[in-house]
């Protein structure tokens, strides 16, 4: 990483200096971010750091927003809940930030909203990396999803697993508000469709024979996994294991790459996944091209595109059109907040985004893949 970073400190510098040259103070935007780099969810969390800063490296190198440089402080909260609050109480007060990114655990969104640390600063909070509904509706006045929500997902899943001619269907999900959100999502979608589900099973910290046992005694044809990364992985491992031979299918929280580097292809092959935001490893959509040319001019040597790290950069982008449309240099939390909602519609390319007076959806994009015989992915 420090090879990216020293990058992107050449690129702040040359706005700087640029800027300085005509004797004007640079402004600043200062951008928080509360993220896991460290512990079980660290890989997501730099991934989601790395896309941001792609596009802010960008935008600086190439003038800024109206002359306006970004500043991009991320805190560690190692997926902790309490760390959430303590992080962004920090950003809110210390660092004062016009916006925060990128959130991915609801479970720390939660105490953040319900101890008013955006109400009382007035720092809106776009493209929190989860898809629970309570943060889309009722619509909440600060905070600008990004992604589809978990009922786009569970549309998609549904779908899916209704053209496959699946009846019996089962859920394995984590015992967190992500994973409880998305059991009532699926069970909904699939009554809409006709089908039922047939039982859940929590994954919990003990490990998955539990939920293996459970989900045996089901006889299930297709199980969907809500889980964080290392526990899909575990669950299908384990699973796997005793011979059963159900359809396993993921939600988007599961990152493919890492599931599949922790079981194997002989494990992983024909598992599926729902994902947000377009295919980032190839194609002809403008908004991947882009992603992967900055990845190259301003990630590290070995970076290598993600999911995570898509979504991050598609937020930035969203953040620095909507100012850009709203014109001006200085960036309170309150015009941030206006500029976001007054956005309107945005196709960035292969990916639109809508924003309005009570309308906070962000994307509806859905697409669902599926893991080879030989670990690749499938659309």
């Amino acid at each position: 990483m420090q090879h990216f970073f020293w990058r992107r400190l050449v690129a702040i510098g040359g706005l700087c200096g640029a800027l300085s040259a005509g004797a004007a103070p640079v402004a600043e935007l200062v951008v928080g971010q509360s993220l896991p780099l460290s512990g079980e969810q660290a890989a997501l969390g730099r991934q989601l750091r790395l896309g941001a800063d792609l596009w802010f490296a960008h935008v600086n190198a190439t003038g800024g927003i109206q002359g306006t440089a970004i500043r991009h402080v991320v805190l560690d909260d190692a997926f902790d809940p309490a760390s959430v609050v303590r992080n962004t109480r920090q950003l809110v007060q210390q660092e004062q930030v016009s916006v925060l990114m990128g959130y991915p655990q609801a479970q720390g969104v939660r105490p953040v909203l319900a101890q008013k640390l955006l109400a009382a600063s007035g720092v809106p909070l776009l493209g929190p990396a989860t898809g629970v509904g309570w943060l889309r509706e009722p619509v909440h006045p600060q905070v600008f999803p990004v992604r589809a929500g978990q009922t786009g997902e569970a549309e998609h899943l549904a779908g899916h697993l209704a053209t496959l001619g699946a009846r019996r269907i089962a859920m394995v999900h984590a015992a967190d508000e992500d994973g409880l959100g998305a059991v009532d999502a699926l069970r909904a979608a699939l009554t809409r469709k006709g089908l039922t589900l047939a039982g859940a099973a929590t994954l919990g910290l003990e490990g998955p024979d539990a939920a293996v046992t459970a989900l045996r005694a089901l006889r299930p044809e297709a199980i969907v996994l809500m889980a964080p990364t290392r526990h899909v992985a575990a669950f299908a491992k384990a699973y796997r294991g005793t011979g059963e031979t159900a359809q396993l299918l993921s939600f988007a929280r599961a990152d493919h790459q890492e599931v599949l580097a922790q079981v194997g292809s002989t494990v992983a092959r024909g598992m599926g996944f729902t994902q947000v935001v377009p295919y980032p490893y190839g194609g002809a959509r403008p908004l991947v091209r882009e992603y992967r040319a900055l990845l190259a001019t301003y990630g590290p040597m070995d970076a290598a595109p993600s999911y995570a790290g898509f979504e991050a950069f598609i937020a930035t982008k969203v953040l620095v059109e909507a100012l850009r449309r709203a014109g001006g240099t200085t960036w309170t939390p309150g015009r941030v907040a206006t500029a976001l909602e007054q956005l309107g519609t945005l196709d960035l390319g292969g990916f639109v985004v809508r924003y309005g007076r009570g309308e906070r959806q962000g994307g509806r994009y859905v697409d669902f893949t599926v893991l080879g015989s030989e670990g690749q992915l499938l659309r």
